[in-house]
C-alpha cells in the first residue's frame, strides 16, 4: 500500500466555517440597519406629521410681511353653559387677513355673534377645563366665525382668547 492513497487529496478544499459566521454576520448587520433606518424614518415622519398639524397653526397666523396683523376685538359674551348650573363670560379677538375683512366683520357680526353663542351655550365646565378642551374650543370658534364669511375665503386668520371666566 503506499502512503499517497491513504492520504486524503489534497485539491479538495476544506469547508470554509469562517466565511460562513461572516456571512451571517454581514447579512445580520445588514437587516439590522435597515429594520433601524426604517424606524427611523417612520419616527421622523410622525414627528414631521405632528409638527406639521402645529405649523399649519402657526401658518394660519403669519402675518403677510410687512403688513401689521389686523385685529377685531368682539364685546364679551355671557352666556349659560350647558346643564344651567354654570355661566361663562369670553372675550374673544378676531385676527383677520386685512382691514377690508375687518369692515366684512363688522357687517355679519351679528351672525357671527349668534353663532358664537349657540356654541359656547352647548358647552359644559367640563369640557373647557383642559387645555385641549380651549384649543378644541378655540379651533370651533374660529370654524364658525369663518361661516358667514364662507364666499370669502378663510379671511379669519385666528381666533385669540382675550378673557375666560367660568363660574
Amino acid at each position: 500500500m503506499s502512503t499517497a492513497a491513504a492520504l486524503p487529496a489534497r485539491d479538495e478544499a476544506p469547508p470554509a466555517k469562517g466565511k460562513g459566521k461572516l456571512l451571517v454576520i454581514l447579512v445580520a448587520l445588514f437587516a439590522l440597519l435597515v429594520i433601524g433606518g426604517g424606524g427611523a424614518a417612520w419616527w421622523f415622519h410622525q414627528k414631521a406629521a405632528s409638527a406639521g398639524a402645529e405649523g399649519d397653526e402657526a401658518k394660519a397666523k403669519k402675518v403677510e410681511s410687512g403688513k401689521p396683523p389686523v385685529f377685531v376685538t368682539l364685546e364679551n359674551f355671557t352666556v349659560n353653559l350647558a346643564g344651567g348650573d354654570h355661566f361663562m363670560q369670553l372675550g374673544l379677538v378676531l385676527q383677520v387677513k386685512d382691514e377690508e375683512t375687518a369692515e366684512k366683520i363688522k357687517a355679519y357680526l351679528p351672525m357671527i355673534r349668534n353663532r358664537i353663542l349657540l356654541l359656547l351655550s352647548a358647552k359644559t365646565p367640563e369640557e373647557l377645563e383642559s387645555p385641549k378642551g380651549k384649543q378644541a374650543l378655540i379651533d370651533e370658534l374660529l370654524a364658525s366665525s369663518r361661516e358667514p364669511l364662507h364666499a370669502e375665503g378663510e379671511r379669519v386668520q385666528a381666533v385669540l382668547l382675550g378673557s375666560m371666566l367660568i363660574q
